[in-house]
């Protein structure tokens, strides 16, 4: 089992592992904002209050910083050389070379007049101003500056080539389900926008869960992304899902990286990728490992079972199914089940009445979103013949923040309790159980007796 899970883990992190090379930046350049107070060993950076290596100091009536903070806040790289007392920076397309007690700097051999460069208790110290001239920064007020963030090149999971911060503390989600995705990942504090309306997620158990939601910004959504609205709230990077119309975004250079996640396997891919570029490699680890693990057990426990259960999933109503690019095929299909719609072509699709009857499944597994319920379909004479009807393998699909079988994390509890109503016998699940300890990994959430009331009623 180990070495299953190495292997998987694995070939993750090659699709998605990041290109070091350093790129330009565009029209639109991530910032990170600096607020500082005289003589304080505290800085505020992106609203997140940091310890710096030294206090501040006014000098000529100009308020003096440690450099190397900025620097690597900003993602850039700083040197030191102790022979010369000198000091090397590297920001995207910026070389900037000072000297300790020099008047000068060079920007790209460029000479450049600075007030001074001061070593002060082995820390090197230079005025803001200075330091938002020499990076093409902007002084904001005399305590607050803005600085452009190093970008990198990489791929999302869709193959696209795109440019991001190194260090990203600022994030805009127009899909929310993707907004999920940073939540195993402990990134959520970085949220500062996301769809607030809607409907696919339930807010009211979301914010419990996520309590800050309510102090986040609308950023659009994936289906019409508002460029003016998003360059308002000054992001690192973007993320949706694939589909996203991105061409306006990217003519003004903002970063936006498209997660593919209409299947257990790009999700799990898309995991790594968010752990990759948040610096959170670690977390994305543990989390596929423990998503990883209850893929396998299921696997293990059904691979011996010859005849297979059918499955009709019923999305918006008994008669709209899913098609072969669907998450819903995908998760029946790791559950162990045989999708009875999985060869017809596209994504929601129109199914009669006639066509149930003719693939008579085992099991009909009715969406909380759909508008014809477990009882209706039971009371139905029409489908009296059906085995799923004559059997009562009627069932709801679960749902909390949103339904157990929509592309986001709580898909691989949708697959468990589907593996778990198809093979009760042999996977033998216990799910308010398997509920707690899911949401207390991924979302850092406690569920109530309540919460587990309402998604196994």
């Amino acid at each position: 089992m180990k070495k299953i899970l190495s292997i998987f883990l694995i070939a993750v992190f090659l699709l998605v592992s990041i290109p070091t090379n350093q790129v330009d930046a565009s029209s639109y350049v991530p910032v990170a904002t600096f607020v500082f107070t005289e003589n304080s060993n505290k800085f505020n950076v992106d609203n997140m209050v940091k310890s710096l290596y030294g206090e501040t100091f006014t000098q000529s009536n100009t308020l003096f910083v440690p450099l190397r903070n900025v620097i690597e806040e900003v993602g850039g790289s700083i040197s030191w050389n102790g022979k010369e007392k000198s000091i090397s920076i590297v920001l995207n397309d910026l070389n900037v070379n000072l000297k300790i007690n020099s008047n000068y700097a060079y920007v790209n051999k460029k000479e450049v007049k600075i007030l001074l460069l001061i070593l002060k208790n082995s820390r090197s110290f230079i005025s803001l101003k200075d330091l938002a001239n020499l990076l093409n920064g902007t002084v904001v007020s005399e305590n607050s500056i803005e600085i452009q963030k190093q970008l990198a090149e990489v791929f999302d999971t869709t193959g696209r080539k795109i440019k991001v911060p190194v260090k990203i503390s600022k994030i805009v989600s127009l899909n929310p389900m993707v907004t999920l995705f940073v939540f195993p990942l402990k990134m959520q504090d970085k949220l500062i926008a996301t769809p607030t309306a809607a409907k696919v997620i339930n807010k009211t158990n979301f914010e419990k869960v996520f309590p800050n939601l309510s102090n986040l910004k609308d950023g659009s959504d994936f289906k019409n992304p508002n460029v003016e609205t998003i360059l308002s709230l000054k992001p690192d990077v973007v993320i949706s899902s694939s589909g996203t119309p991105v061409q306006k975004l990217e003519e003004v250079g903002i970063p936006i990286a498209l997660l593919s996640i209409e299947d257990t396997h790009t999700m799990l891919k898309s995991i790594q990728f968010l752990g990759t570029i948040l610096g959170r490699t670690k977390e994305a680890t543990d989390t596929l490992v423990y998503l990883d693990s209850k893929l396998a057990f299921i696997k293990s426990k059904t691979d011996p079972i010859q005849k297979k259960k059918t499955v009709y999933f019923a999305l918006g109503r008994l008669t709209q199914s899913v098609g072969a690019s669907l998450m819903q095929n995908d998760m029946i299909e790791r559950a162990s089940g045989v999708s009875v719609t999985k060869d017809i072509k596209g994504g929601k699709i129109d199914v009669s009445i006639e066509q149930i009857l003719s693939f008579n499944p085992d099991y009909i597994i009715v969406a909380p979103y759909s508008t014809d319920s477990v009882e209706s379909i039971l009371s139905n004479s029409v489908l009296s013949g059906v085995n799923a009807v004559k059997n009562k393998n009627v069932y709801k699909m679960p749902q909390f923040l949103g339904s157990y079988d929509l592309p986001e994390p709580e898909v691989i509890l949708g697959i468990m309790w589907l593996s778990d109503v198809l093979y009760g016998n042999s996977v033998n699940f216990d799910m308010k159980k398997e509920a707690k300890e899911f949401y207390s990994k991924i979302f850092n959430y406690n569920l109530t007796d309540a919460d587990l009331k309402y998604i196994f009623p």
